[in-house]
């Protein structure tokens, strides 16, 4: 009896141990949406990023950095790519407040709105949005912060979608 009582301690012993030595990665479900709006065809791409970014700094929200994706395709297969860039956007206020309510906000930080030329060279504004059930869960002040980030979002993307400075 003895003999199995020790080799259970040891087992549960080694479990905890090794739980310690290998942590796994959890998974949260949220439901975001993506909304996309294509840029006229009268609007160049360079006129819809300079619009972006104008109506960007009327919401107060801080260009805090962007990734032109096609020039390092561009560089890692020597041939043209169609154009595709990611801006990235950042109000670190209502950030901070938002991670405050619930860590899990990060994940949708900074705000980030991409165009890209699709294969037709049709040309698209498209960022991914938080669900209104995710924005409800917040505290009333950083919801109230929240919703006016995401009314900004979508005002900046029309602006760029149609070239208004």
């Amino acid at each position: 009896m003895r003999y199995i009582l020790a080799v259970l301690v040891l087992f549960y012993a080694h479990s905890a141990i090794a739980g310690d030595a290998a942590p796994a990665l959890s998974y949260t479900d949220v439901k975001v949406q993506v909304a996309r709006i294509e840029i006229q065809s009268a609007v160049s791409f360079d006129d819809a990023v300079e619009s972006l970014k104008l109506r960007a700094n009327q919401h107060n929200l801080k260009f805090v950095g962007g990734n032109k994706l096609y020039k390092e395709v561009e560089a890692l297969t020597g041939k043209p790519a169609r154009r595709m860039e990611i801006f990235n956007f950042c109000d670190g206020l209502t950030a901070q407040k938002m991670i405050a309510a619930n860590p899990l906000m990060i994940s949708f930080m900074p705000c980030r709105i991409a165009m890209v030329e699709d294969e037709q060279g049709r040309r698209w504004i498209i960022s991914m949005m938080m669900s209104a059930e995710i924005i409800a869960a917040l505290p009333d002040d950083t919801r109230k912060n929240a919703e006016r980030i995401i009314s900004a979002m979508k005002d900046i993307m029309l602006a760029a979608a149609s070239g208004d400075l």
